[in-house]
């Protein structure tokens, strides 16, 4: 039974052979060599510009392959297409520059009229040059890479799947993800203020408040508090505090808390309790839904503590000079 491969490369080289021929015969007709002769007087040129393309091709080769090896020693391998792509670019510049130099020998006047298409070109594609630089910028300085959650002032927030030399792509997430995209122009990310809740660490403060009546048992209702959040968050927070008591931080002065925090404060309804915990940011709205389903479980089975919620009351005298109350369902009556 004959190869399948073999059929196919037979078929492949017909067709080389066959496009050979045909090119040929346009040549001859349409007197191409005419032009192609004349090209002899600049062979030296020639030769320069097929060796330097050669030569970059090679040594974007071996660079890549180098560059490659580095990012996936240091488990950054997400970030390589992105680098790859700016060595690419700077590499190309130079040799074109290199290849200019070499062939062109009125290098003033070309650098003068470089200079006015440069400005003429850089006035009429204003909005692509300001999405360039961004993405340089993005580059440069690293506010956040792929897969980061971010927000982005007046854009708003999502994970970063793609950054090209125009626009950054994002999963939006609106506490959770809505199944919607994001396409933004890289200009935004030079007038625009970003936050990143994932750099250096993908947990963040996030906090659950909960407001108790004045006649409540405030000590009693601080304890359900703190134990609802604990219950559902210490065990992540201790693990965390104990690595990070080890592992050099990006706030390095920063406290250390392995156990949910409380934190209080009046209101006219009643008295605030806060609990301030760690949570995973892709995990934020769910985590946030379990503690506030806990802190209700709890509060329901006790009798001396109520949470507060906005309501009218009402202390009057009546004839008998007795002091009452009426609350806001008994107003209309």
């Amino acid at each position: 039974m004959i190869d399948k491969k073999i059929i196919f490369r037979g078929k492949f080289l017909i067709k080389i052979l066959i496009l050979l021929i045909i090119l040929y015969y346009l040549g001859s007709k349409l007197n191409i060599f005419e032009y192609i002769l004349p090209l002899e007087n600049y062979r030296n040129e020639i030769i320069i510009i097929v060796i330097l393309i050669l030569g970059t091709l090679i040594f974007l080769d071996i660079s890549l392959e180098l560059i490659k090896g580095y990012f996936e020693k240091k488990g950054e391998l997400r970030d390589f297409p992105i680098f790859a792509s700016v060595f690419k670019y700077i590499t190309w510049f130079i040799a074109g520059l290199i290849a200019i130099s070499l062939i062109y020998k009125n290098i003033g006047s070309l650098l003068m009229s470089l200079g006015i298409i440069g400005a003429a070109l850089t006035f009429a594609l204003q909005r692509p040059i300001m999405n360039f630089a961004g993405w340089i910028n993005i580059i440069l300085t690293r506010p956040f890479k792929i897969n980061d959650r971010i927000s982005i002032k007046d854009i708003g927030m999502g994970d970063v799947y793609k950054i090209d030399t125009m626009h950054i792509y994002l999963r939006e997430v609106v506490l959770e993800p809505t199944g919607r995209n994001l396409i933004i122009p890289n200009a935004y990310i030079l007038t625009n203020a970003i936050t990143n809740y994932t750099k250096g660490s993908q947990y963040i403060w996030d906090n659950v408040r909960v407001a108790i009546t004045y006649e409540s048992d405030i000590e009693k209702a601080k304890k359900l508090v703190f134990e609802a959040c604990d219950e559902v968050v210490g065990t992540t927070m201790r693990r965390l505090a104990e690595i990070w008591k080890n592992k050099p931080r990006m706030f390095a002065k920063s406290k250390i808390f392995d156990k949910p925090v409380i934190r209080m404060n009046f209101l006219e309804r009643g008295v605030e309790i806060k609990v301030r915990y760690l949570v995973d940011a892709y995990e934020w709205a769910d985590i946030k839904t379990k503690i506030v389903n806990k802190i209700i479980e709890k509060i329901d089975k006790e009798k001396d503590v109520e949470i507060a919620y906005p309501h009218v009351e009402i202390i009057y005298k009546n004839n008998e000079g007795m002091y009452l109350k009426k609350y806001d369902e008994d107003i209309d009556k």
